[in-house]
């Protein structure tokens, strides 16, 4: 269980208008889960205007382009095991 310090500190850094606090806890009853950093970010962006498709689009190239370097670390590890 948070102890009282945490949960200031967690509503210190979300620093979220109560109905965008309660779009974050919707997200984590469907099981979406993120930093409350991230998702500060995200709500910017939408109140900057900017298209919730490109916001999609761009996490999506970000975890392309995270997904090659982690799989190509792992088949290096397996391959260095597979030589001892």
């Amino acid at each position: 269980m948070p102890s009282k310090t945490t949960e200031t500190i967690t509503k210190i850094d979300n620093n979220l208008e109560p109905h965008q606090d309660e779009l974050q806890h919707l997200g984590e009853l469907a099981g979406i889960y993120m930093d409350p950093k991230v998702f500060r970010i995200l709500i910017e962006l939408l109140n900057m205007g900017i298209d919730p498709d490109t916001i999609y689009n761009l996490l999506k190239t970000i975890k392309r382009s995270r997904n090659p370097k982690s799989r190509s670390s792992v088949l290096s590890q397996k391959s260095l095991k597979n030589r001892n």
